[in-house]
């Protein structure tokens, strides 16, 4: 098959530093070319995919200095996808991961359309957008997600997945010990709820992550706890460095404030055969 795939433009693709829903695009691209499906990836102008063909679109939110949630990003993301649209011809089907973003424009499009639904929560316009094209195809990552998300009509579950190749098992954890955190330093993630239980038990915790637009206070109280001995912060770590330090943690943490649709770090997690200790909210009990 001829398969689009449309990454969103909250940042660029990069195949070593991806994470979150790059990462999933990512894998679901190398994936399907490894088994033989012609696919092309759209994305933001400095994205790269060796191997897998790529169309740069577009500047990103981050290189615009936006986030997500800014008032402009909206437009910006709209944009985007105006600027993909005259390439979406000659395709099978087109995998989107833009949300709500490419809805209004379905109607202009021939091809047939799967939405995978990354978000857990959306904006009452929003909400209205997926109510008005309520008979799309949409895919989401979890039964969690479903049950947070009633005003999407799904047509499926699909769990995200990883490439298990990569992640080295340990059957045990290295000695002395420390626990793991991993992931976007914002106050849904819990890292100081995470810092705080790991002081109350007198152990380890090492911090792994980057700051997020938006949350700056947030990172600067996480920042005032790490001492460099008990918390450790650390730079942010890819490929076998980020295995690694999940394989060898006594557990990874992960005590997050908000129904999150899935939990990608939680699976890497338990690849390296780490235990998870996380919150019952979203997608996690499921996982």
């Amino acid at each position: 098959m001829k398969i689009a795939v449309i990454n969103n433009n909250w940042g660029e693709l990069r195949p070593d530093r991806a994470v979150g829903i790059a990462a999933v695009v990512r894998d679901v691209a190398v994936g399907l070319h490894a088994r033989s499906h012609d696919v092309t990836v759209f994305s933001s102008h400095g994205s790269t995919l060796p191997g897998v063909p790529l169309v740069e679109v577009g500047t990103s939110l981050k290189a615009r200095g936006l986030h997500v949630l800014h008032p402009d990003s909206a437009l910006a993301q709209k944009a985007y996808i105006q600027e993909v649209l005259p390439h979406l011809v000659g395709f099978d089907v087109i995998h989107s991961h833009v949300e709500h973003v490419l809805l209004p424009f379905v109607k202009d499009i021939s091809t047939p359309v799967v939405s995978t639904i990354h978000g857990a929560g959306f904006a009452p316009k929003e909400k209205e957008i997926f109510e008005t094209y309520e008979d799309n195809v949409f895919v989401a990552l979890s039964e969690g997600a479903k049950r947070a998300l009633p005003y999407i009509h799904f047509s499926a579950v699909v769990y995200n997945g990883i490439d298990v190749g990569k992640a080295v098992f340990h059957p045990a954890p290295q000695l002395p010990g420390y626990f793991a955190w991993m992931g976007r330093f914002s106050e849904n993630k819990g890292v100081l709820d995470a810092i705080a239980a790991v002081k109350q038990a007198g152990e380890v915790l090492s911090l792994v992550g980057f700051e997020e637009q938006g949350q700056e206070a947030y990172f600067e109280k996480v920042k005032e706890q790490a001492d460099g001995a008990q918390i450790r912060l650390l730079d942010r770590m890819i490929g076998d460095q980020k295995y690694s330090l999940l394989g060898n943690a006594k557990a990874f943490l992960f005590p997050i404030h908000w129904e999150a649709p899935f939990g990608l770090i939680m699976v890497e997690a338990m690849a390296c055969g780490t235990p998870v200790i996380c919150s019952t909210l979203g997608a996690l009990p499921e996982i």
